[in-house]
């Protein structure tokens, strides 16, 4: 009894863990636009890609709506998570209150230490702008903002910033994918953070949470504008919810 228990659980194991790999390649994919906003993730096909049974497909895509990544809608399946500018507003107005207030920590409790690193991750920003290079920038970006926000030591304030930058990071990553939208990215991603980084050397709180604020409005509008010009945005319809903009591709959210 105890090797047939040991067998099942080894097998269990073994499916969470594919399972776990399918949903990471394909949260990738996603973010690279492979899989569009609003597209149908299909299990049978989805499992001849991985090479794989059709039960750590469906736990892959149980694990990516947990996420909030893609969206299941009766008589359609899953989707990937349609982009609405509603959406867009709710998750950067959430930026602006939670990073207005870390920014403010950050400027008080910033050591000359984090201070050096953030400048180091900024040289590294440059270079990645000369070599056109989106994908490690965008790794670039993600450290400077947790180098940023670490300074805070308010990890419960920290982990809900990292948790809305996931639901964002869908909308920036299919912002990017066309070469120049890309480069012009680094671009003005690049001088958001010198102007993080003055202020943070100036040690004023107010300075730092105006600079912030302003930058997420900023990337708000250029997000905007790059997923409206590749046709990726839904409009806007008045009070409609998360559940509403997934039941306009088929039907209500389950």
């Amino acid at each position: 009894m105890d090797m047939i228990k040991a067998e099942l659980t080894q097998r269990v194991n073994a499916i969470q863990s594919t399972a776990s790999v399918i949903a990471q390649s394909l949260k990738e994919m996603i973010y690279e636009a492979e899989f569009k906003p609003g597209q149908q993730l299909v299990q049978e096909t989805i499992a001849r890609m991985f090479q794989v049974s059709r039960i750590p497909v469906r736990d892959a895509l149980q694990l990516l709506t947990q996420m909030g990544i893609v969206v299941n809608v009766p008589r359609k399946g899953v989707i990937v998570r349609p982009l609405s500018r509603k959406l867009l507003r709710e998750l950067f107005e959430l930026r602006k209150i939670l990073e207005g207030a870390a920014a403010r920590m950050a400027a008080q409790r910033m050591s000359p230490e984090r201070l050096q690193e953030l400048s180091g991750l900024l040289k590294e920003q440059i270079e990645c702008l000369k070599s056109g290079d989106v994908k490690r920038h965008e790794k670039l970006d993600d450290a400077f903002h947790r180098t940023l926000y670490e300074a805070v030591g308010n990890r419960t304030l920290i982990d809900l910033i990292f948790v809305n930058w996931e639901r964002i990071k869908q909308a920036r990553c299919a912002s990017t994918v066309v070469a120049d939208r890309g480069k012009k990215w680094i671009s003005q991603s690049i001088q958001r953070h010198k102007r993080v980084v003055d202020a943070l050397r100036r040690k004023k709180e107010d300075l730092i949470c105006r600079v912030i604020v302003e930058n997420i409005e900023s990337s708000h509008r250029e997000i905007t504008s790059s997923l409206e010009a590749l046709g990726w945005i839904e409009p806007e319809t008045g009070n409609s919810t998360m559940r509403d903009e997934a039941a306009r591709w088929g039907g209500k959210l389950k």
